[in-house]
């Protein structure tokens, strides 16, 4: 009976802590809600407001500071943003729209930076895509000695009366789904 209930324990350790483990790659989504699952919006025949959320998933290495870059479709309106208390944007960040500094501690597990309601006003197709705030590839310091840069992964453009685009690569199945637990 003990040796049963050990077994337990440890499942139930290794299935939570599996949740918070990092990936081995810095990723970074847009979302229409907390939950990460929605990806796109549809206009339902009225002026909608939806939000709009900004995830990152840090690396094995951490996630410290981030500088991107949010276009939007002629459509959207972008209105109120909120900044998740975590993120420190007033440490140099000149629009908090395309900064997020972590003051406070490193991030290890999924944390999202912004959230924007926007307003979709027509059924017109487009995206809103995450992306470098220049002509750069998209980077964000992770958490080692000196903070050094690191490659971002984008997961996928948000899709405005469409079906979101969701980056495809190299990746195994297991990584993948490792990415949503």
């Amino acid at each position: 009976m003990r040796i049963m209930l050990f077994a337990c324990v440890l499942l139930i350790v290794a299935s939570t802590g599996a949740s918070s483990m990092p990936s081995s790659e810095l990723c970074v989504g847009l979302y229409a809600e907390a939950s990460r699952s929605i990806m796109s919006v549809d206009y339902p025949g009225a002026f909608m407001p939806f939000e709009l959320w900004i995830w990152w998933l840090p690396s094995e290495h951490g996630l410290a500071a981030a500088m991107y870059q949010i276009t939007y479709p002629s459509n959207v309106i972008q209105g109120n943003l909120i900044v998740n208390p975590l993120a420190q944007v007033n440490l140099g960040c000149v629009d908090p729209q395309l900064c997020a500094v972590f003051e406070t501690n490193c991030q290890m597990d999924w944390v999202w930076t912004h959230r924007r309601t926007c307003f979709l006003t027509d059924a017109l197709p487009g995206f809103i895509e995450i992306g470098p705030p220049g002509p750069s590839t998209l980077e964000a310091a992770n958490c080692d000695l000196g903070y050094p840069m690191e490659a971002v992964t984008i997961l996928n453009k948000f899709g405005v009366n469409q079906e979101a685009v969701v980056a495809v690569g190299s990746r195994s199945w297991g990584a993948i789904k490792s990415l949503y637990r």
